[in-house]
């Protein structure tokens, strides 16, 4: 008889306990932390993933207070700036790789991953060479991160150009090695490789009057191009790192994130 009675005293206090573990569970599961497959809607672009000063951030600058260190800055943070700003609703991942570590993070609605590695699960696990081949597909956003080789990305560039809607741009990573050994080819074991990405970029900055481009110094470099006009610089004369380091903001047009964010505020 006692253990009955003490047993329903108690029994409001024990559903209250795991009423609180279960609201608990539920909150971490839904975590802003975990990114989203397909990316939050418009009206959330904007917001922080995280506070934390050692966490990326991968949020669209545009509604930030303060910009955050350059150390925590990113090429999701550059693409989900554009995305924010010109409301871009398609994007298109060459060399997407792990999905957790941009694909998933990007916000625009309709995203299309390409990628050889099947172990990635991408959209089409194939070579861009083949995806661009087959494709009939438009994109407002391009992301191009695949093969570090500059032959294949001018191919992915210049692929990207003929799929890219009217108001969109490309973005290209990898575009700024501060080291000899960093974009040294083919790939050595180096831990931070960029290959030579950057002859590609230099090529068209001589070669294309008709685009506009330069590179946020951000993330090893995240080059953005669209359709416009540019100043086109004299082709090297000599294609090695010495001649790029002595020539690296000329040729790049690389600019501070600042200088990015207040270019966007003018631009159509």
């Amino acid at each position: 008889m006692f253990r009955t009675s003490y047993l329903t005293r108690r029994a409001p206090a024990v559903v209250f306990l795991l009423a609180i573990v279960f609201a608990s569970t539920t909150c971490r599961r839904n975590s802003p932390e975990t990114p989203s497959q397909t990316g939050p809607s418009g009206k959330d672009r904007g917001e922080p993933e995280s506070t934390s000063t050692d966490q990326p951030y991968r949020s669209s600058l545009l509604d930030a207070n303060t910009i955050p260190p350059r150390s925590r800055l990113s090429r999701t943070t550059i693409l989900n700036t554009l995305a924010d700003r010109f409301d871009y609703q398609s994007y298109l991942e060459v060399g997407q790789g792990r999905q957790e570590d941009n694909y998933n993070w990007v916000t625009c609605r309709r995203k299309v991953g390409v990628d050889p590695n099947r172990k990635v699960q991408a959209a089409f696990a194939m070579t861009s060479d083949e995806f661009f081949a087959q494709n009939h597909d438009s994109f407002d956003l391009i992301f191009i991160d695949g093969l570090h080789l500059a032959g294949q990305v001018e191919r992915d560039i210049l692929n990207s150009l003929a799929v890219l809607n009217s108001r969109g741009r490309i973005v290209v990573h990898d575009c700024n090695p501060t080291t000899e050994d960093m974009q040294r080819v083919p790939w050595q074991g180096q831990h931070a490789w960029t290959g030579d990405v950057w002859k590609a970029w230099v090529k068209l900055r001589a070669a294309r009057r008709d685009l506009e481009m330069s590179v946020v110094d951000v993330d090893s470099g995240c080059g953005i191009i669209r359709r416009g006009k540019q100043e086109t610089i004299e082709p090297p004369a000599a294609w090695t790192y010495e001649s790029f380091e002595q020539n690296r903001t000329k040729w790049l047009n690389l600019i501070e994130v600042k200088e990015f964010l207040r270019e966007l505020k003018f631009s159509k």
